[in-house]
């Protein structure tokens, strides 16, 4: 027996010293000694906070304006001129169905320029950090937006107490983020400094609490995640969730992504506000510690790459894959590198299989049934918390994390979940154990996980890393366990070796499992059940081992985090700020003048406006029958003009139909929205502007900041086809005259400048 496993040992050899060869070429940075950094004045930036959070913000509106004044103001204190670029954006969005989106919008970006101290700066790139600084129309968005904000404000006033740097830093204050990215798209596109930019660093945030997170690297990101990992030292992130990142609100590279060589990309994710609305964004509840380690991220990276070498000096190395380890610190490198650890881990399983077989503990078609069962099993956990979820709406009653964020016992839910799915795990992979073998049971979640390896590899080569590593340790660990010196060892000694061999799973995956959670949230638990499995399917062995009480303990400690979760209220006793839904509508197609509120329940306040009013209904006539339900009231006329449409001209030549009419903006008006229907589009354009040039089967646009111009448009339509131009122009409030003030103090709290008057007419082309 020893010598048929002479070979397969010197195999293992030549892999453990092949894996410390690479580990040694991996790159892994830990924070580099500087010189302590002024403090950050925490009380400040809140303070700041509470000024550009006063109320909703969004593109083109009076808030927005005050806002971009007071950053303007705050710079001007430092002594740093601020350039405001006004520029004219567009953002298109078509889906499979060819319905088009437009958004075209005039952005006022800040843009502020330190100059670097090098003799050749002007000649350097510069850095760029960026952030955006308007919300949508609901949402305060104190963490959204006037935190970075505000932290950045506090960053360069941390910078100007110390020696200027050498080279160039730009920063950024973008508008019409919450549009579709307007305001990155200008600059990129239309700035003069923006073909200087060498490195990009932007800050986002998708909730009120944590540090900030490295969501993205992209370009030649090598030498950037380098720097980022040595200023850095209290970090955290990891390439393999860098594509479900892009989907949380308000997290977004946007055309800054064609900038530079490298591009940072940091937001803290925890504390979700909801995809949703974002009511719940308000300064109180903004964590303190997230603004201040926010601000202090972005003076270290100023200061870090503002006082480097040139910052596109060095060869290209590419894309790299990044994670953060405890005690490592941070462990990056080249996605060319990625097939190299997984043919290493795959030669790893190869080896242990034979040595497994030689022994005679399983065959090969054991060890395709085990990894089959795996799934199987795999696939129970998952379902097993989906069905706990959705069965049982007692464990979250009142519980609305799309529209108002996470809850407060969030966490709790995670603890439950995971107790749960452990708990069956362990008692499934055991019976299936009887069935198949010890080392068939082994065996088999490995060589599952290895073929998930290589279609990772293959298509998301960034996440490769989630399971290269803590196949390589499980397997290294397994195959020592058949040396004959390990043999002889005792149970417990060769239980702790297959534990060591864990270790790389547990550091990795088991952190991704939480992160999975917080971006996914409760009621989407299937990611973060699914690297649950892969993490236990790496322990099988050990966790199969354990006695019965193991189990029970851990049923106990499901239903005990399951109780906790369930027992408090989800978001707190005190009442949720909401938006004030009320719509005051004058619609020149009927003549009339409404007020309208979604379905929902009335307070002592907007009951006053549908005395009336028994239930909602659909407002046929104003909105067709396949709208939704909403509460419906005749308002008092105002004097608000009706959108200033008319037609130009209508020509239809037999293929297609020409028309073009005209509309003149009001500068008292920041939104308008223009909907066509009853035919498809091909050409469109607006003074002169393309708009789209393909066909659309709905066509929508979405107008920002045009007031004072004459828009002249002109659609290329089906012919013989009719068409009707609905024209909605959108004010933030109610009108002064037509509505009663809602008492302060009564429950819950709204969100100023929320509710909406909405001025429509249509222009149709028969």
């Amino acid at each position: 027996m020893r010598t048929t496993l002479s070979t397969p040992l010197t195999w293992m050899a030549g892999i453990l010293a092949a894996v410390l060869i690479a580990a040694a070429l991996v790159l892994a940075t830990r924070p580099s000694e500087k010189a302590p950094a002024p403090a950050f004045a925490t009380q400040r930036a809140l303070a700041d906070v509470a000024v550009l959070a006063a109320a909703p913000r969004p593109i083109a509106s009076a808030a927005n304006g005050a806002a971009r004044a007071f950053i303007v103001a705050q710079l001007a204190a430092m002594g740093l001129r601020a350039e405001v670029q006004t520029a004219l954006a567009q953002k298109n969005t078509i889906d499979r169905r060819r319905n088009l989106q437009v958004a075209l919008g005039m952005v006022h970006n800040v843009v502020v320029t330190i100059p670097g101290t090098a003799p050749d700066h002007a000649s350097r790139p510069a850095l760029l950090l960026a952030t955006g600084y308007d919300t949508g129309e609901r949402s305060l968005g104190a963490a959204a937006s006037a935190a970075p904000v505000a932290a950045m404000l506090e960053a360069l006033r941390m910078l100007s107490k110390g020696a200027a740097p050498a080279n160039d830093i730009v920063v950024l204050f973008a508008d019409g983020e919450r549009v579709g990215g307007l305001g990155s798209r200008a600059f990129a596109g239309q700035h003069r400094l923006a073909r200087r930019i060498g490195l990009v660093i932007r800050f986002d945030s998708a909730g009120s609490e944590g540090a900030p997170v490295l969501v993205g690297a992209s370009g030649d990101s090598a030498a950037a995640v380098r720097g980022w990992a040595a200023a850095l030292p209290d970090r955290r992130g990891g390439a393999a969730l860098r594509d479900l990142y892009k989907e949380l609100p308000g997290v977004q590279m946007g055309d800054l992504e064609q900038l530079g060589s490298a591009r940072l990309h940091l937001a803290n994710v925890e504390g979700s506000n909801g995809s949703g609305i974002g009511s719940r964004d308000t300064v109180d509840r903004l964590a303190p510690a997230t603004l201040e380690q926010t601000g202090a991220a972005m003076f270290a990276l100023m200061r870090h790459f503002g006082d480097g070498p040139a910052l596109n000096a060095g060869a290209s190395a590419g894309p790299v894959l990044y994670f953060t380890l405890p005690l490592a610190g941070t462990i990056a490198y080249s996605q060319d590198a990625v097939w190299a650890f997984t043919r290493l881990a795959c030669l790893m399983l190869v080896i242990v299989c034979v040595l497994a077989i030689e022994r005679g503990d399983v065959t090969p078609r054991e060890i395709v049934d085990a990894a089959l069962g795996f799934v199987a099993i795999g696939a129970v956990v998952v379902l097993a918390a989906s069905m706990v979820w959705h069965l049982l709406p007692s464990l979250h009653r009142g519980y609305d994390a799309d529209n108002v964020g996470a809850g407060m016992r969030d966490l709790w839910f995670l603890g439950g979940f995971s107790a749960l799915g452990t708990a069956l795990f362990v008692v499934l992979q055991r019976g299936f154990r009887r069935a198949v073998g010890h080392a068939a049971a082994a065996l088999g979640p490995l060589l599952a996980a290895t073929v998930l390896l290589l279609v990772l590899s293959w298509r998301m080569p960034h996440a490769s890393y989630v399971l290269a590593w803590p196949l390589i340790g499980t397997l290294l660990a397994y195959g020592v366990l058949y040396a004959p010196q390990v043999t002889r060892m005792s149970g417990a000694r060769r239980a702790a070796v297959l534990g060591l061999g864990c270790l790389p799973a547990l550091a990795i995956i088991a952190p991704l499992v939480r992160d999975l959670y917080i971006v996914t949230s409760p009621e989407r638990s299937e990611l973060p059940m699914m690297a649950l499995a892969l993490l236990l399917g790496m322990a099988s062995v050990l966790l199969t081992a354990q006695r019965r009480f193991i189990v029970r303990g851990l049923g106990v400690a499901s239903i005990a985090c399951f109780a906790v979760a369930g027992s408090a209220a989800p978001y707190g006793h005190a009442p949720l700020p909401q938006p004030n839904r009320m719509v005051y509508l004058k619609d020149a197609a009927t003549w009339r003048a409404y007020w309208m509120m979604p379905n929902v329940a009335l307070d002592a306040w907007s009951r006053g406006f549908f005395p009336q009013a028994a239930r909602a209904r659909v407002q046929s006539e104003t909105f067709g029958w396949n709208s939704k339900a909403m509460w419906p009231a005749p308002a008092p006329r105002t004097p608000l003009d009706y959108p200033a449409i008319a037609s130009v001209s209508d020509v239809d030549d037999g293929q297609q139909r020409h028309v073009r009419f005209q509309l003149v903006a009001k500068p008292s008006v920041p939104f308008i929205d223009l909907t066509l229907t009853g035919s498809d589009a091909f050409k469109t354009s607006v003074n002169g502007r393309r708009l789209s040039d393909q066909r659309s089967a709905s066509y929508t646009l979405s107008l920002y900041g045009m007031g004072g111009q004459t828009l002249d448009f002109r659609f290329d339509l089906e012919s013989d086809k009719r068409a009707v131009f609905a024209v909605n122009e959108r004010i933030p409030g109610l009108p002064a005259q037509a509505a009663s003030e809602r008492p302060a103090g009564l429950p819950p709290p709204y969100t100023p400048m929320t509710a909406t008057t909405i001025v429509s007419d249509s222009l149709v082309f028969r």
